[in-house]
């Protein structure tokens, strides 16, 4: 019994330590984009000058990651290696976490989970490494910091538990004394993220949006909303082939740095034409569920799928990060679009097409719905857990068949 205790005392002191980095991270993060995008312009005024940014960012992007090979993997990349292998590299972490954060502060459409989740398996391994007690448990070590960084970074304890739960590969304790581990790193890291938040500034994960009135108007429009959000699933596969075989071309005739220029045009072509295309996405969520009346429907849609776009374009030529905030605000804007359209409840229609499009990409409706949870009225969790069930039914349906 001391023995659990004080593994869960090293459980909580872990989630600290995490919540702590990740506020640096994206507090550094935070700054360099107000910098670069907020305070530039006001000194230099010429037009174009996100343009010429973006670019710049490409260039530095590109040299550095020649220079270094230290692009951050995806999340699921490093949870797979996680498992497989046991361990994950845990060197040259400075050097990664730059890398992590440039795409991020230029601009790109991306998240900072894919560089962060790599980082905090990197240290855990590290202090796996450098400290006796945290060796002997080196493996829970690294779930629950993975547990820990998954939910502070998308303000969802749940997520963050029930995603590194199903992807764990040994446990040394049974199961209920693990369930308590993960929770008190969790809590951890939450407190420590959101003391300092409150003390020098900062923050993240998903905007609450306001509920919405369901009827049977909302419930009948499901027949719509599921297909629209698995349809916007398939496009983004879709532009995930075409873009890694236009940019792996590239990049073999080119080089790197060229292929991330180019990534970095098309990001500030973006960024100067349609609303909302450029950043991680969860700020902009906020400001479009307050304008979304004004723009048209298909307006909206239009934004989406150009979200769903530029993602792919900034991942494979050579800006790497995170998916899936962009993806979840591409869903939402194409949801307001459809409900819209639909003369319903445009929250409504938001819930049921990202559950949608993320069930189909991620495959696992329970870790979906968790996610999605803190920012859809509660009401909406039973269609959400339909559409995303749904969603995940359809590529598993298509690899069975193959």
């Amino acid at each position: 019994m001391g023995k659990k205790i004080r593994f869960l005392f090293f459980a909580l002191c872990i989630g600290g330590a995490i919540g702590a980095f990740i506020w640096a991270f994206l507090r550094v993060m935070d700054i360099g984009q107000k910098f670069l995008f907020t305070g530039l312009p006001k000194l230099v005024q010429t037009p174009g000058l996100v343009l010429v940014v973006c670019i710049l960012g490409g260039v530095v992007i590109g040299i550095y990651e020649k220079l270094f090979h230290a692009s951050p993997e995806n999340m699921e990349e490093v949870m797979a290696a996680i498992k497989k292998d046991g361990k994950y590299p845990c060197d040259r972490l400075a050097i990664r976490t730059v890398a992590a954060l440039l795409p991020l502060v230029f601009g790109a459409s991306l998240g900072p989970e894919a560089g962060l989740t790599g980082i905090i398996a990197g240290l855990c391994f590290w202090a796996g490494n450098k400290f006796r007690y945290a060796g002997k448990h080196i493996e829970e070590l690294s779930q629950m910091g993975l547990a820990a960084a998954l939910g502070v970074i998308f303000g969802s304890p749940l997520f963050g538990y029930s995603f590194s739960v199903e992807e764990e590969r040994t446990a040394e304790y049974d199961r209920p004394v693990k369930m308590v581990t993960y929770i008190m790193a969790i809590l951890g890291g939450f407190g420590v993220f959101v003391l300092l938040g409150r003390l020098f500034g900062g923050g993240a994960g998903l905007p609450r949006l306001t509920a919405p009135d369901i009827g049977n108007r909302e419930r009948f429009s499901v027949i719509v909303l599921i297909p629209a959000g698995i349809v916007a699933g398939i496009v983004y596969t879709v532009f995930h082939a075409g873009s890694n075989r236009f940019f792996g071309i590239l990049q073999r005739k080119y080089g790197v740095v060229a292929c991330a220029a180019l990534g970095g045009a098309c990001l500030g072509a973006f960024g100067m034409s349609v609303p909302f295309s450029m950043f991680s996405g969860e700020a902009q969520m906020e400001v479009l569920a307050k304008d979304y009346l004004a723009y048209a429907p298909a307006m909206l849609i239009v934004i989406g799928a150009a979200k769903l776009f530029l993602t792919n374009v900034c991942i494979q030529s050579g800006w790497k990060g995170g998916h899936l905030f962009p993806v979840i605000f591409s869903g939402v804007s194409i949801g307001y679009g459809m409900g819209m359209l639909c003369a319903i409840d445009p929250v409504f229609g938001a819930a049921v097409v990202t559950a949608a499009l993320l069930g189909y990409m991620m495959k696992k409706p329970v870790a979906v719905v968790l996610l999605l949870m803190l920012c859809f009225p509660l009401d909406a969790i039973v269609w959400m857990l339909v559409a995303a069930a749904l969603g995940s039914a359809v590529p598993a349906f298509f690899h069975k068949e193959e």
